[in-house]
């Protein structure tokens, strides 16, 4: 919708940057005005640029687009405060991927919520090529909410599924 703004006024008129002889020939204004109309919306998009990246600035329609720089996709009941807190911590949650402290963060940035993280330390290792996976029912990461929460469970475990690697059971546990 940025581009539909009717009278969009440019901050760079055409008119103003023609040599002298041109300035008071109403044929070439009229002209440079039906330019700065078609060009209006381009210019302000581009002075706003910085806008448009930011996440906490961009306008909502534009957080998706944003989303897909950063590799990151969004729940449908996330909220847009909630998308926009994601968006801007993408790039360190994805730098600490795996981790205990990155899921405890991507836990308080979808839900608020201050979780406790832990791990079983369970490791496993085959001493053959091709072997199965490694880990076990030991291979686990739990994630411990408050038990006054009312996060969805099932949901919030599948996002946190998607953190981890793939032998590496999560379980979200109410404490």
């Amino acid at each position: 919708m940025r581009g539909a703004v009717r009278r969009l006024a440019t901050a760079h008129p055409l008119g103003e940057q023609l040599p002298a002889i041109y300035a008071d020939d109403e044929m070439a204004q009229k002209m440079t005005q039906a330019f700065d109309e078609v060009l209006a919306p381009v210019l302000t998009t581009l002075d706003c640029l910085d806008s448009y990246l930011d996440p906490a600035l961009t306008p909502p329609d534009l957080l998706p687009w944003l989303a897909g720089w950063v590799a990151i996709g969004f729940g449908e009941q996330m909220s847009e405060a909630q998308r926009r807190a994601l968006v801007a911590a993408a790039v360190s949650l994805h730098r600490e991927r795996g981790t205990l402290s990155a899921l405890a963060r991507l836990v308080h940035t979808l839900t608020g919520i201050e979780a406790r993280v832990t791990d079983s330390g369970g490791t496993a290792w085959s001493t053959q090529a091709g072997g199965s996976l490694p880990g076990t029912e030991d291979s686990r990461v739990t994630i411990h909410l408050p038990g006054y929460t009312t996060v969805d469970r099932q949901w919030l475990q599948a996002v946190l599924e998607l953190g981890v690697p793939a032998h590496i059971r999560v379980t979200v546990a109410y404490d």
